[in-house]
């Protein structure tokens, strides 16, 4: 609940309260409470001290106010994306209670049992005919989602297009809960027994949305989700770019006999790297200058290349722990060296970028296990935890489609997905018989119109 200042008060309560003299008003969910408030001297503290009376809640004739601007932006952009109309084939009696879930992880991530209670605040439920549904209904929907694996995929297939690079890689959700058959006992990051279940992404590097998702028992090999998510999508052009526990677990001798192209980094001791020779070429990279060569080690192709910045710093380290004589291994001629193994024929510069790509699933599995706070589900059963995740993968696809116009738009610097949500649940409905908009701040006009939305959060659902 926040204090409104009065000269932020809705003009409604401004002409019903007039100065408003000892009173203070407040905002929650849509709803307005008004105080009444005076200052007594305190004498123990000697100081004055301020005794807040509530003295009801303030209604405006005609009906309630809801939020409506971020609900009607997700909903414009999913439709765009035709993600609406194909969670509707593939999930004709599920699809609308999909939406919420996946609606309110992007806005405002709240557990099951409070999902109905949220959605009553904002215009959704017009939006979608749909009436609040109490936790226990969405966790029954959530399980029959779970078990029904030939709609996700048949979803997702239509998400690819053909011709587009993706890019693939494998994270861990961990979970406490001890009747879930997907999670089992396994080393997190810290070398820590935790259940867990493994979780797969493809990412479209042309597009940059989350495309694919799968969930795998957490003892599942690395090698075994990628021919299975190889069988669901056959003929797509997949790339893995690894980082060096791939290497470590020599798992691109397994990718080379799948035909499945990679690039990996090699640790500087590889016997591979020859170093004596000369990287010839030269290109720039965010302000850094990279010399670059590449030759053959069949079956593969190896990627070499010198970062002048790098190889200054770790340079420069060397020699100032030496002065502090302070034991330490130095190969002069490693600074700055980075290999990659492929076994793809590319030019240097592209096989580097392609690898630079690597940060992008990253980042979406750090939005997908932490801003949409997936990372420990307490989910009991099996099937609930599958469809919990796949809606949840459907919220990350709705916070990329959010992100993407900030980008097109050349804001996403200054602006964030959640900043842009949040500005626009400002822009509210009051309900009566002909609804009509809340006063609208200047500072969300201005966003919308700079991402061409202003047309969007101002339009009323149709009757």
């Amino acid at each position: 609940m926040r204090t409104i200042p009065k000269d932020q008060w809705p003009d409604w309560i401004k002409q019903r309260l007039g100065e408003g003299k000892n009173k203070e008003v407040k905002e929650s969910g849509g709803y307005f409470y008004l105080y009444g408030y005076k200052n007594v001297w305190d004498k123990k503290l000697k100081r004055s001290r301020k005794i807040t009376k509530y003295l009801g809640v303030l209604k405006q004739k005609g009906g309630r106010i809801r939020e409506h601007g971020h609900v009607a932006f997700l909903l414009s952009l999913l439709d765009n994306h035709d993600v609406l109309e194909t969670l509707r084939h593939n999930f004709p009696d599920e699809w609308k209670e999909l939406v919420l879930f996946s609606l309110n992880r992007v806005i405002c991530p709240s557990p099951l049992k409070r999902m109905g209670s949220w959605m009553e605040k904002t215009t959704l439920g017009k939006y979608m005919d749909l009436d609040p549904p109490s936790g226990k209904r969405l966790s029954k929907i959530l399980g029959k989602i779970g078990t029904n694996v030939k709609s996700q995929s048949s979803f997702m297939q239509k998400l690819i297009k053909d011709g587009e690079l993706l890019l693939y890689d494998g994270s861990m959700i961990y979970s406490t809960s001890e009747y879930n058959k997907l999670l089992e006992i396994g080393h997190d990051k810290n070398n820590l027994f935790l259940p867990k279940a493994n979780i797969t992404l493809l990412f479209s590097k042309d597009r940059n949305v989350p495309i694919h998702f799968r969930l795998f028992f957490g003892s599942v090999h690395e090698i075994k989700t990628i021919k299975t998510i190889m069988e669901e999508i056959k003929k797509r052009d997949i790339m893995i770019i690894g980082d060096k526990g791939y290497y470590k677990n020599k798992l691109y001798d397994d990718l080379n006999g799948l035909k499945v192209k990679f690039i990996f980094p090699l640790p500087r001791d590889d016997a591979r790297i020859d170093y004596g020779k000369e990287c010839s070429e030269v290109f720039e990279y965010h302000e850094r200058i990279i010399k670059c060569t590449s030759y053959r080690v069949k079956p593969y192709y190896l990627y070499h290349y010198e970062d002048q910045h790098l190889k200054y710093v770790e340079t420069t380290q060397y020699y100032r722990l030496k002065l502090k004589r302070e034991k330490v291994t130095f190969h002069e001629d490693w600074a700055g060296k980075i290999a990659l193994l492929s076994n793809k024929r590319l030019k240097p510069k592209e096989a580097y970028l392609l690898w630079k790509t690597r940060d992008r699933i990253e980042k979406a599995f750090n939005i997908f296990q932490n801003y949409l706070e997936t990372d420990h589900p307490y989910v009991s059963r099996e099937e609930v935890f599958r469809g919990y995740m796949f809606a949840s993968f459907i919220s990350l696809l709705a916070y990329y489609c959010v992100l993407n116009v900030l980008k097109e738009c050349e804001i996403n610097d200054k602006v964030s997905v959640d900043d842009v949500l949040f500005e626009f649940s400002k822009v509210m409905i009051e309900e009566r018989k002909h609804p009509s908009f809340a006063e609208i701040p200047l500072k969300v006009e201005e966003l919308a119109k700079k991402l061409g939305a202003h047309d969007i959060i101002t339009k009323i659902w149709e009757s």
